[in-house]
């Protein structure tokens, strides 16, 4: 990867900051002090004193091994941005219903790049821990990414399958085209002790894929007419609610 920037301008110490926090991609979500140093151009003392004022203010944390990530307050902020804010606050209701009904863990999952962000997640009492859930997911090998695959345009969909080392073949057509017609995604793990995920898309007032719900349950519990007709409803009910005019503030 080359350097992030060369441009004196942004030498300022929120430019270096941005220059830091521009180094985190999904293809490389950790990195160390030496890689930052590498891409930045920045020497290693100052790379150390810009951590630790991010670290500060939770727009990064520690990983294992002397690695950083981002950190969730800087997640939660991209959260906040007006339209994002809205599907989050239009969702979290059902996604409390749906948790409430089927007693498992509920979760909103959005489109970055050619990754899922984990948005919301609703565990309470659910038999899958939130520290079991992971915060970022692969397009091509998820439930709630291949809903995506699904409701994209195909020649979008076979690019990112491709990009990620996958075939796109007549399976891979056959498994999307059944998503669309249940209108859920389910992956099932490899047996007792494993989750297993089902997904539902929900789409903006143009009918384009938005982002999707998730219900995530122990193998030994999955039961996919029940829990897949739980997520299709929630998921629907979210995308009546982005539909409807948003209420007045006054």
């Amino acid at each position: 990867m080359a350097p992030v920037t060369a441009d004196p301008r942004r030498r300022s110490v929120l430019g270096r900051a941005f220059d830091i926090l521009e180094c985190f991609t999904g293809d490389e979500p950790e990195q160390t002090i030496g890689s930052l140093c590498a891409r930045t151009e920045l020497p290693p003392g100052t790379v150390h004193r810009m951590l630790a004022n991010l670290a500060e203010w939770g727009a990064v944390e520690r990983a294992a091994r002397g690695r950083y990530r981002l950190g969730r307050w800087l997640w939660r902020l991209g959260w906040d941005v007006p339209d994002a804010r809205r599907l989050k606050d239009v969702a979290r209701p059902h996604l409390v219903d749906l948790h409430a009904a089927s007693g498992e863990a509920t979760l909103l999952a959005s489109r970055d790049r050619d990754q899922l962000v984990v948005a919301d997640v609703i565990a309470g009492n659910a038999n899958v821990r939130r520290e079991q859930l992971p915060r970022r997911l692969g397009v091509t090998d998820s439930a709630p990414g291949w809903v995506f695959l699904a409701y994209l345009p195909s020649e979008e969909a076979a690019d990112l399958v491709r990009a990620a080392g996958g075939t796109v073949d007549f399976e891979l057509w056959r498994k999307l085209a059944e998503i669309r017609r249940t209108g859920v995604a389910v992956r099932r793990g490899s047996g007792p002790g494993t989750l297993s995920w089902l997904a539902a898309p929900l789409f903006d007032d143009t009918r384009s894929i938005r982002s999707t719900i998730c219900l995530v349950v122990p193998t030994e519990r999955l039961n996919v007419l029940g829990h897949g007709r739980a997520v299709l409803a929630a998921a629907q009910a979210v995308t009546k609610g982005l539909a409807s005019p948003m209420p007045s503030a006054g």
